[in-house]
């Protein structure tokens, strides 16, 4: 094939005949995985037992969330009414049972 300029080309010769040949390279400069190399995760206690409380609370509430409740619990804390003793020793015998 000949190019006689940005628009018009010649194609006596057929173009089949033309290879593209891709520069091989040598077997030694191949990257090789490396076996010793391990990604490691250590969690502490207290992280598991985290992870242990997030699911334990998710199972108990369905995972839903409640916008009617939350914006109730948001008023109430908003005028001061949300914080009672009953409420302190209910939230705090719930995260005792949690823990023992």
């Amino acid at each position: 094939m000949q190019i006689y300029g940005p628009y018009r080309v010649s194609t006596t010769q057929p173009n089949a005949a033309a290879q593209r040949t891709q520069p091989q390279k040598p077997a030694d400069a191949a990257p090789q995985p490396n076996s010793t190399a391990l990604d490691q995760l250590d969690l502490s206690s207290a992280a598991t037992g985290v992870n242990r409380l997030n699911a334990s609370t998710a199972a108990a509430g369905g995972g839903e969330i409640r916008i009617d409740r939350v914006a109730e619990i948001r008023r109430q804390i908003a005028d001061g009414s949300y914080e009672t003793p009953e409420k302190m020793d209910a939230a705090l015998d719930r995260l005792l049972d949690q823990f023992a």
